[in-house]
């Protein structure tokens, strides 16, 4: 099961304010690290304007296959809906 954890280290590694789907209510909330468990599916309204995911270093260290955490979910509920 994949478990991306809301640490420091992830934190900083953290690519989520340079993608073109980040939206300002999103930085005003300090919401990132979407693919986390401990976050998720972010609490604003989000548009499909492109994803980075595959180039973060979260993505690539933890094997995670998908983009669009911010509108779809952490890499663990995105897991448990496609049950792997």
């Amino acid at each position: 099961m994949i478990k991306v954890e809301k640490t420091q280290s992830s934190l900083k590694k953290c690519i989520c304010e340079k993608c073109p789907s980040y939206t300002k209510c999103s930085k005003e909330k300090n919401e990132k690290l979407f693919c986390a468990k401990e976050v998720g599916k972010s609490s604003c309204e989000k548009e499909m304007n492109g994803c980075i995911c595959g180039t973060c270093p979260i993505q690539k260290e933890n094997f995670l296959l998908v983009g669009y955490y911010c509108i779809n979910g952490s890499a663990e509920e995105i897991e448990n809906k496609i049950g792997k």
